[in-house]
């Protein structure tokens, strides 16, 4: 028999599917007037044909792409870039606008069995780079700016697998991607105000000054996972002479300004939030590896990962070696699609944490992601 006095289930938490937010347990007040959000909205005029050309056109574009006439929006908004893998034959399922912004497709109209009928769908862009535009260019187009201008910068790579999302993030041996190109971008803005020893942490989403003791801490846990990863000097020095060749990064000194970088990596797998920069944990009987999912929570309206490792660094080369030791722990998997698949999403936080002799602290912080592959499970067959 079931216990009377037992309430109703509560749904289970997700990272993904979120609670509905109409749904208010606490019973908070909330205001009685209702606005209408769409009053200033005019419709759009027919055109000669008798065919509303602006409605088409918004039912046809996809949800993530950006209206390709307003420019404002471009501008404030979050900007989406399109990158196009080189291909040996020209394909003839898309083209592109006049103005390199607008991605057009065709497809077969399923209610038409006439193959000359097809329906035409635009996805409208920032920008649009074919197969010729370098990893160079996509840098000083799409992040360059942004770590400039902007303290909070987050930058995602989405798209299926095999598409060429870890190659624009990482690169390979020979071309660097985003993050080794922003690490030494902001590395170099830095050098003169760069502090030798942590002083400064970010903890709960606040900064904090460490205690002569902590800071010690720090530096030792530092150096025991920079001894774990694996030596990439040759590697980086190839690198950095590339990212020199192709871009003129300028250093910018302050007086009277102390700066200390710290990196963390994180991957969301199965809706579970793991730290790829722990110090190894502990193993079981059969000599596996337990991994402890960690809780994400928010302190004056911060939001941050409890127990989450971050890292004190002095250079690039020591940022890029925790990155590859972080890749080594993430979740590969063999898939339908792709042998050696991302089956995660990886999050790479650079937190620039300055402080002024006025006493005042600020922060910057880079955020890199590179998503999962976005095809089906049933193409996949996970």
């Amino acid at each position: 028999m079931s216990d009377l006095n037992e309430g109703p289930m509560r749904e289970k938490r997700s990272f993904i599917m979120a609670r509905d937010p109409s749904v208010d347990r606490r019973f908070r007040p909330r205001p009685h007037k209702q606005l209408r959000l769409f009053d200033d909205i005019h419709e759009s005029t027919e055109s000669t044909d008798g065919s509303d050309t602006e409605s088409e056109y918004a039912s046809n574009a996809g949800d993530d792409a950006t209206s390709v006439d307003d420019s404002r929006e471009v501008d404030t908004g979050p900007q989406v870039f399109l990158r196009l893998r080189p291909v040996s034959v020209a394909s003839t399922g898309y083209s592109l606008s006049d103005d390199g912004k607008c991605l057009i497709t065709s497809a077969k109209n399923e209610n038409s069995s006439n193959n000359v009928n097809r329906m035409e769908k635009h996805f409208g862009f920032t920008s649009i780079f074919d197969g010729s535009v370098g990893q160079r260019d996509i840098y000083d187009i799409c992040v360059g700016p942004r770590i400039l201008e902007e303290e909070c910068v987050t930058i995602m790579t989405y798209g299926t697998s095999g598409s060429g999302k870890t190659y624009t993030l990482l690169g390979d041996q020979v071309r660097a991607g985003v993050i080794p190109r922003g690490l030494e971008h902001i590395f170099t803005t830095y050098l003169g105000n760069l502090y030798s020893t942590p002083k400064l942490k970010l903890i709960n989403g606040c900064i904090v000054f460490l205690q002569d003791d902590a800071t010690l801490r720090e530096m030792q846990i530092s150096m025991k996972l920079l001894n774990l990863c694996p030596d990439i000097n040759a590697q980086h020095e190839r690198l950095r002479q590339e990212i020199k060749s192709d871009h003129t990064f300028e250093t910018k000194t302050e007086p009277d300004l102390s700066v200390m970088i710290w990196v963390s990596f994180v991957e969301i797998y199965n809706e579970l939030v793991y730290d790829l920069l722990s110090i190894p944990p502990r193993q079981d009987n059969l000599g596996a590896v337990q991994r402890k999912p960690l809780k994400i929570a928010c302190n004056k309206g911060q939001v941050f990962i409890k127990g989450l490792t971050t890292v004190f660094v002095k250079s690039s080369e020591e940022a890029l070696r925790l990155l590859r030791l972080g890749q080594q722990r993430s979740t590969y998997a063999s898939t339908s699609v792709n042998s050696n698949s991302s089956r995660s999403h990886c999050v790479f936080t650079v937190d620039v944490l300055k402080y002024s002799r006025s006493g005042m602290t600020t922060q910057c912080s880079y955020k890199f992601c590179d998503l999962a592959g976005s095809e089906r499970v049933n193409n996949t067959g996970t």
